[in-house]
């Protein structure tokens, strides 16, 4: 083997690591990315809930006699 096949042998594996790397860093942004998807979700839905008995809890207030009214 000349030193020619050397070199490019050496430069194939530093290239074929290089994929590797980049490889597994586009694996790793796409979790983070469905993980990130997932918790704006799931954030949303908790909201939604909390405005649905709030929005609840202001219909009963409303529905009721307020504390004045009971005292006038």
């Amino acid at each position: 083997m000349g030193p020619n096949m050397y070199l490019y042998q050496k430069a194939h594996e530093v290239h074929y690591q290089d994929l590797l790397r980049e490889a597994e860093k586009e694996r790793l942004l796409a979790q983070l990315h469905r993980h990130r998807w997932s918790m704006i979700k799931r954030i949303a839905g908790k909201l939604g809930v909390l405005l649905l008995k709030l929005g609840a809890r202001l219909k009963q207030f409303e529905q009721s006699p307020t504390f004045l009214e009971d005292h006038l």
